[in-house]
């Protein structure tokens, strides 16, 4: 069965959030649709396309195929982007061409764009009235094709990727500070491989060499200790072991790290 989700800068506190939701479900009554709706997170930074790419493109593919994926960051202004919808990877994306959506999955291509258009529904003024009723159009099974024309160009942003400096150095950058505050970088697993094979490297935030490295689900039993390691999502990740809590004695606290802060890779002889 499809799912709803909805990720947004909106925030956890303002009402703009449950207005999206009500929107929505009011979309499933006329149309007599049904579906769990799932916050994915509300808790974006204001116009942060890398981060809602980051948390989306580790949430969605544990939704069932089919699903469909609002996506509410930057959005207020309907004037300066088209809405659109998306199909890639089996599931259905819905934002505006601001170029959000192209940081979601870079190695694929979309399947199918289509520019909202709603030409019998001259009441839907705003972001989220379009983008709820495009939404419980697809979960009625109706085809994407039926929604607007085809968009011919997906809007893309540029974003900083890791760069190898040399067979023994690389930078990356810090991409996403999670809720335990761990750094996780854009370095991804599979371009970790291709620059260092199986040797071991060490890194370095702000002057502070990390050379601990876990292995999966691995635990450090004392507390306090930096290590670094791929995280469940298949990126590289500077964290500290017992993290506190409230943003105190965490590895970004620490480190005195931010999200677009260089980190060099060191690899060991």
């Amino acid at each position: 069965m499809p799912i709803v989700t909805l990720t947004s800068d909106y925030g956890w506190n303002d009402p703009d959030t449950a207005a999206v939701r009500g929107a929505i479900y009011g979309e499933m009554l006329r149309t007599q649709s049904a579906a769990p709706l799932v916050d994915i997170s509300h808790g974006i930074p204001p116009r942060n396309h890398q981060e809602a790419a980051y948390v989306l493109r580790a949430a969605y593919p544990t939704f069932p195929k089919g699903s469909i994926h609002i996506v509410l960051v930057d959005c207020f202004d309907l004037t300066a982007y088209s809405p659109i919808a998306m199909e890639m990877d089996g599931h259905y994306f819905l934002s505006l061409n601001h170029g959000g959506l192209s940081l979601l999955r870079p190695d694929l291509k979309p399947s199918q764009i289509i520019r909202l258009d709603l030409k019998n529904r001259l009441e839907l003024q705003t972001t989220e009235a379009l983008l709820a009723a495009a939404a419980a159009h697809l979960l009625n099974r109706g085809a994407l094709g039926l929604l607007g024309p085809v968009e011919s160009e997906l809007r893309q942003l540029q974003v900083v990727h890791p760069e190898v400096k040399n067979a023994q150095t690389a930078i990356v950058h810090v991409q996403y500070i999670d809720h335990f505050g761990q750094l996780v970088t854009n370095a991804h697993r599979d371009w970790l491989k291709s620059w260092h094979g199986d040797h071991a490297f060490s890194a370095v935030v702000r002057g502070r060499k990390v050379s601990v490295a876990l292995k999966d689900s691995q635990t450090l039993n004392d507390g306090g200790l930096l290590y670094h390691r791929i995280n469940r999502y298949g990126y590289l990740e500077i964290g500290i072991s017992q993290p506190g809590s409230h943003g105190v004695n965490t590895a970004a606290s620490l480190l005195g790290a931010k999200v677009n802060d260089p980190i060099e890779l060191q690899r060991k002889a």
